[in-house]
């Protein structure tokens, strides 16, 4: 197996030259304004990294001369809009897979936006149809952890494929934690044992934050938290408060005083790799960069990490990141507002949960401000816990912590994804 390479699927996401901003001078909804106001454009397919997590071998498609080969393309985090221009890919390569000479792999390991019928599986399948690919030689690994299972059930209930791409949900995040661990962001090893130890007759906050793009649950919450004076006990990375129109249940947090008195507050930078980490999108002092890892150190110094996961209000869309797994590698039990049941989700994919120590119904609340609003008030009751409660309370969860942390180590890309796809 080797892995074919061009100028077309080595751009870079965040750096498209002239040349390639050609091939897309049709497609004008690549031209956005970020969450933060920046402009951004990207290119609908750039450059993805699983061929170097795979160990293959890189061959130039114009030297190609035949054996099995894969062609992959990270993609664009509107799916409807790179799914209606896979016929931009070279005539070359789709020509290639036509002929059934190798694989066609779209990588959205990064994402893990909403998988479903009407949103994606069927335009999906009829641009393949469309462009007479052959479906076995198609390949989509996304980071939605309920994507595979949404794919299988809708296979099953349609009569027109007789054939199927090969949909396969993998948890990019927990493999990437080898990458952090090798650039020294996170340690080598975590013993729980130690951890206990280290918070042992220290000042141990009770809460860790990071969220560094903005959203109005994210914005919620800290105004939850400036309300309830709940910043002394906590470690917060949190870089500004746009204006934002909220639901009328949380009018409490949302008056006039508590958002100035905010504002009068923000950035919250944890440390220097927050202070340096302002400007547009990219990598870099003066850049932003939403996925920066942080010191470890924070984890130890803290008890508990409140995740606020991506796209908590789309349906089928379970994407859960480094927010949530890099706390469980450094020994943190969490607090998830994510989709309804993602901690279902994590436990069916092996993971314990929390539900010994504290009410993990919110899970299960399918209103999702609701859902909010029910970590909110959990978040408060563990606030007025004393930090010998928490720390008899982290001793308690050693064996469930541990299996976390074992879990995350031992997972094998090999096995969970390049031996399923190949």
């Amino acid at each position: 197996m080797i892995s074919l390479i061009d100028k077309f699927n080595q751009v870079s996401m965040l750096d498209m030259p002239g040349s390639i901003a050609k091939i897309y001078k049709d497609v004008p909804e690549i031209n956005e304004i970020d969450n933060r106001g920046f402009p951004i454009c990207r290119p609908l397919f750039s450059h993805s990294s699983l061929p170097f997590n795979f160990e293959l071998e890189q061959v130039d498609v114009n030297k190609y001369d035949g054996g099995e080969f894969v062609y992959c393309v990270y993609v664009h985090h509107n799916q409807k809009l790179w799914v209606e221009h896979i016929d931009l890919i070279p005539k070359k390569v789709l020509d290639l897979v036509r002929n059934g000479k190798g694989y066609l792999l779209f990588d959205n390991t990064l994402e893990g936006n909403r998988i479903d019928d009407e949103w994606f599986i069927t335009p999906f399948y009829k641009n393949i149809e469309k462009l007479n690919l052959p479906f076995n030689k198609i390949v989509f690994v996304t980071n939605n952890l309920i994507g595979e299972e949404t794919h299988n059930s809708w296979f099953e209930s349609q009569n027109h494929y007789k054939d199927k791409i090969k949909l396969i949900s993998f948890m990019w995040n927990v493999h990437d934690v080898r990458r952090l661990i090798e650039t020294d962001n996170l340690p080598n090893h975590v013993n729980i044992k130690d951890e206990i130890k280290y918070k042992t007759d220290k000042p141990i906050k009770h809460f860790l934050k990071i969220n560094r793009t903005n959203r109005p649950e994210r914005n919620l919450f800290m105004l939850f938290m400036n309300h309830h004076n709940l910043f002394e006990k906590s470690l917060i990375s949190f870089p500004s408060f746009p204006d934002e129109d909220y639901p009328t249940m949380f009018d409490r947090y949302t008056t006039n005083e508590n958002i100035s008195d905010l504002r009068t507050k923000v950035p919250f930078d944890i440390d220097h790799t927050d202070t340096d980490n302002h400007g547009p999108a990219g990598h870099g002092k003066g850049f932003f960069d939403a996925d920066l890892p942080f010191q470890p150190i924070h984890y130890k110094n803290s008890f508990i990490s409140v995740i606020m996961a991506a796209f908590p209000f789309e349906p089928n869309a379970h994407h859960l990141h480094s927010s949530t797994f890099n706390p469980m590698y450094c020994g943190h039990p969490i607090i998830q507002f994510g989709p309804y049941q993602s901690l279902k989700v994590m436990r069916d994919y092996g993971f314990k949960t929390f539900d010994k120590w504290w009410d993990e119904s919110y899970d299960e609340e399918h209103d999702n401000w609701k859902r909010l609003m029910k970590v909110m008030n959990l978040t408060l009751e563990i606030s007025k816990k004393t930090p010998n409660d928490l720390l008899s309370m982290y001793k308690d969860m050693e064996d469930v912590l541990q299996h976390n942390v074992d879990l995350i180590s031992n997972y094998d890309i090999k096995k969970k994804l390049f031996d399923r796809i190949f």
